[in-house]
């Protein structure tokens, strides 16, 4: 029996499809080649995503951090901000149930301070040893005394006009600089190194809290002072943006080294699949 004959359209339909096979079967391995290639790519970046422990814990900040950036957003408390970053002490200062009462940049000008237990002696002179909020201080009554952290030495409450409130010779310039009332913490900016000497009658520790001269003759006498106004106090804010690498970098790191791989394989592969079909032309 004789074959049927085909017609045109058969015929260019089988031709075209015998040209054809090659290229699919060529797509076909290639597609698979890059699924093998970029599979563990993809599910890495779904780890990272969903994110680690370390890479999605965020650092909180340390009392003494928090204390030390409320004063220097405040503007005018570069100083103290500066001593209490210099101390290695400095949470025997910044701690929980106390008052700092903070002197601002200008309180500083004539001070001596030549060592961190002057420093750490002066600190603690202005620093109640419980907590008070501004509205705390305003319930006291002129002649009321607020202890401090050293035995013996208190701070006297000479005015509790709200707009001209007076510890000692200093006043109360930024209330509630800080509160937190978790750990029961209060941060104020005073005008004033507080005059421990003249407003004690106790016999102060064997490192006195320095103090302002009082003239020129004392000037001569004293030792040389070291400058701690605002821009020659230590400030090791800045020291703080060289950090080194989180958990969170060496996650994001890795995956992008991953990812470029993945992209030269997956370039690699596509190059050969155009040449072996150009061939096939």
């Amino acid at each position: 029996m004789a074959a049927t004959p085909m017609c045109i359209p058969q015929i260019l339909a089988q031709k075209f499809s015998l040209r054809i096979l090659p290229y699919l079967t060529i797509l076909q391995v290639f597609g698979a080649l890059i699924l093998v290639v970029t599979a563990p790519v993809i599910a890495a970046t779904a780890t990272v995503s969903v994110g680690s422990p370390t890479s999605a814990t965020a650092e909180v900040p340390t009392l003494h951090q928090q204390v030390v950036s409320a004063l220097r957003a405040a503007g005018r408390f570069g100083a103290v901000s500066g001593i209490l970053d210099s101390l290695a002490n400095v949470d025997e200062i910044i701690k929980p149930d106390i008052t700092l009462f903070a002197p601002d940049d200008t309180a500083f000008e004539n001070v001596l301070m030549n060592s961190s237990s002057v420093l750490t002696t002066l600190l603690n002179y202005q620093t109640a040893s419980r907590f008070y909020a501004f509205q705390d201080l305003m319930s006291l009554k002129a002649g009321d005394r607020i202890p401090t952290v050293t035995p013996g030495i208190s701070i006297l409450v000479v005015s509790v006009n709200g707009l001209n409130y007076r510890l000692d010779d200093a006043f109360v310039v930024a209330p509630d600089l800080y509160t937190n009332g978790t750990v029961v913490v209060a941060v104020h900016g005073v005008s004033a190194i507080f005059s421990t000497r003249q407003y004690n009658t106790a016999t102060l520790g064997p490192v006195p809290a320095p103090a302002p001269i009082a003239d020129a003759a004392a000037a001569a006498a004293a030792p040389a002072p070291v400058s701690t106004s605002p821009t020659t106090v230590p400030d090791t804010a800045a020291s703080s943006s060289s950090t080194p690498a989180t958990g969170s970098n060496v996650d994001s790191y890795t995956d992008t080294a991953r990812t470029t791989r993945a992209h030269s394989l997956v370039t690699c592969i596509v190059a050969m699949g155009v040449i072996a079909a150009l061939t096939l032309l």
